[in-house]
Formats: structure tokens, C-alpha cells, sequence
């Protein structure tokens, strides 16, 4: 055996024999405050990452609803022809006179 290795062995065996005289018991009402954060911590659901990317997305939506309006302001203004408006494309496509 070499030198590195006794040196290991004696440690090891040095280390078994030490006692660890420390109180390791969890101080009084230890677990009692354990439970009270477990209980008050809210729990993110399996929808909590989606309702970020939804709330992100009707943002974008609102905007893309405000630019269509803003856009197209000056044809809802303007007057439609009566004859465009009172006609039924339906009828027409169909009228075979």
C-alpha cells in the first residue's frame, strides 16, 4: 500500500471513531411553522405560464382592433349608396333574367 492510501485509511478509520455531540433536534414548533408556510404559499397551476402568453396576446389583439378602426375610420364616415345597401347579393347571383 502506499503512502497516500495508509494516510486515507487512517483518517477513515480516525473518522468512525468521532463523536458528533451537536443537539441536531429541530427547535420547538419547528414543523408547526413549516406547515403554516406550506399552507399559506399560493400553488401555480398547470395554466399559470399560459395565462401570461393569453394576456399578451389579447393586448395584441386590442391593438390590431384599434388599427383596423383607425384605418378604416374614413369609410365607415362616408355614405354607402342606397342601391348598394338595399341590394341582396344573394338574389342577385341567383336572378336568372
Amino acid at each position: 500500500m502506499n503512502r497516500f492510501d495508509h494516510r486515507w485509511q487512517k483518517l477513515i478509520a480516525l473518522a468512525r471513531l468521532a463523536r458528533d455531540d451537536r443537539d441536531t433536534a429541530a427547535p420547538h414548533g419547528f414543523a408547526m411553522r413549516v406547515c403554516a408556510l406550506a399552507a399559506d404559499t399560493p400553488v401555480a397551476g398547470p395554466w399559470s405560464s399560459f395565462e401570461r402568453f393569453a394576456l399578451r396576446g389579447l393586448l395584441v389583439a386590442a391593438a390590431f382592433g384599434m388599427a383596423a378602426i383607425a384605418f378604416n375610420y374614413p369609410a365607415l364616415l362616408s355614405e354607402q349608396p342606397d342601391d348598394y345597401v338595399a341590394s341582396d347579393a344573394v338574389s342577385e347571383m341567383f336572378d336568372l333574367s
